[in-house]
């Protein structure tokens, strides 16, 4: 018996892990100390540059974007303040080693703010999501061959599709644009803006490849007459850029945008104003290379010494895929016994927090915490009040996903509307972004080892397989060929050994 070996470099998934992580940020409030200050809303954006493998550790680093909404001496005069803060944290994982590939996602869960001496102190508590890589070598049998024809070879090969995951560039790109804003909406200064980034298509050859989408930004104004509620405008900014890559023939490279930074300024008279808007966009490119190959799974002999295989399992990663969609949803909120009742809402703004995601078909149902911060004037007055209360939820999303996915949710706009004075109902639209890897577990054979050799058995068998038996097995067990088992009846298999 011959066989044919070759060295087969697999991609495995060692393991995932999942923490909580606290990012504090600070900045110095303008005016005077002595001002009395109030923090109305926070939100926050989490941005990770890097992600690398340790012993026994995963670092990741990047960078969080606050914005904050406050009063600070005039209290019926909202402000706005953004700041930023870098961070580099270390996750335990057990069985990380630094050789290993990591892919990681992070989302912003909670924030949260207080004022003291002149002095903002915010902090934002981050999902971060790892998965580690290893790539690994095996020596495995791919064929066995019988020259001299006497054993009666019977061999069973297996197919096995597998990926490689490699980083091909990143580049940047900063789009601006203007937009004239309707007088009707009765707008003044800005107070802060959000954007999100969409991969739209790819082309390109010759060791290039041009990325081209739409930047989605958010802008939050400033109303002309104080008591109205804030508005929110939402713009459209394309963007194109070039990376220099060089991609192998026929491979379909997969791109991620991500809007690092975001300003925008609107000036102008009360009739008409002109908003300016400017974002910067960071495209990542990497190959998801399929391969196949084909291996021995089993085999047997009809006479001679019985054939064992010497098999090890491995987990081989077979596909990744990230997956987008949006959804919109209501979510009832309760006010607390001790805030003051609500007559106009000037602004709302939500947090997601997913707890769990199952698939179905094609759909993606998810359940999940939501962080309400809801802005409001109370009966009465013309000073600005919040409250942040946390409510329960669950969506379904259109997208189809196997069990294993992974998801993380982001807020794209949300509104309220008071439905009596200690309740509001909060329409938002989320967006999910769900991440599966395709992981299959194999046995490959090493070697095979000769027992020994027992004396054939001749005459007819009738055999009743066992529910679930494959043809395979029954023939290996009666160490006769397939095409030698013929229906005998009531599930029944009649088999000749010569």
């Amino acid at each position: 018996m011959e066989l044919t070996r070759e060295t087969m470099r697999f991609e495995q998934l060692v393991t995932r892990g999942e923490e909580q992580v606290s990012i504090e940020g600070e900045a110095t409030l303008p005016g005077s100390m002595r001002d009395a200050v109030t923090v109305l809303a926070v939100q926050a954006q989490a941005h990770l540059t890097g992600a690398q493998a340790g012993q026994g550790e995963a670092g990741v680093r990047g960078r969080v974007c606050f914005q904050v909404l406050y009063t600070q001496g005039d209290l019926t005069r909202i402000r706005a303040l953004e700041t930023s803060c870098e961070f580099d944290h270390a996750i335990p994982m057990e069985g990380v080693t630094p050789t290993m590939r990591l892919s990681a996602r992070a989302s912003v869960q909670e924030t949260e703010g207080s004022a003291s001496s002149g002095r903002m102190s915010l902090r934002a508590l981050l999902g971060v999501e790892i998965e580690a890589f290893e790539t690994t070598e095996r020596d495995l049998v791919v064929s066995a061959a019988d020259p001299d024809g006497e054993m009666g070879l019977q061999t069973l090969a297996q197919t096995v599709p597998y990926c490689s995951t490699q980083t091909l560039g990143e580049g940047k790109t900063l789009v601006r644009e203007e937009f004239d804003l309707p007088a009707k909406l009765e707008v003044g200064d800005v107070l802060c803006a959000t954007a999100t980034a969409t991969v739209g298509e790819l082309s390109g050859g010759n060791g290039k490849v041009g990325v081209s989408g739409v930047v989605e930004v958010r802008v939050l104004h400033r109303p002309l007459e104080a008591g109205r509620p804030l508005a929110v405008t939402t713009h459209e900014l394309p963007y194109e850029l070039t990376i220099d890559a060089q991609l192998p023939e026929g491979a379909q490279p997969q791109a991620t945008a991500e809007v690092t930074d975001v300003m925008a300024d609107s000036t102008g008279a009360e009739k008409r104003r002109t908003l300016r808007a400017e974002a910067e966009v960071t495209v990542r490119l990497r190959l998801c290379r399929q391969s196949e190959a084909s291996l021995l799974e089993d085999l047997y002999s009809l006479s001679g010494p019985e054939l064992t295989p010497v098999s090890q399992e491995i987990n081989v990663h077979t596909f990744e895929e990230t997956l987008e969609a949006r959804e919109s949803a209501r979510v009832q909120v309760t006010l607390p016994k001790d805030a003051p009742p609500i007559d106009t809402v000037l602004a709302t703004f939500v947090q997601p927090t997913l707890t769990g995601v199952s698939p179905d078909g094609r759909r993606l149902d998810a359940e999940g915490v939501m962080g309400v911060t809801l802005l409001y004037l109370p009966v009465d007055s013309d000073i600005p009040t919040a409250v942040h209360v946390r409510e329960p939820f669950s969506m379904t999303f259109p997208i189809e996903a196997a069990p294993g996915v992974t998801a993380q949710a982001y807020a794209i706009e949300s509104a309220a509307g008071p439905t009596t004075s200690d309740r509001a109902e909060v329409r938002c639209v989320l967006g999910l972004r769900a991440t599966q890897h395709g992981i299959r577990r194999i046995r490959g054979v090493t070697d095979v080892e000769q027992g020994a050799t027992r004396k054939p058995e001749h005459g007819f068998v009738l055999v009743w397989p066992a529910e679930g038996e494959s043809r395979w097995t029954t023939a290996r067990r009666l160490r006769v060929a397939q095409d030698a088992l013929a229906p005998a009846g009531k599930n029944a298999l009649l088999a000749f050994r010569k």
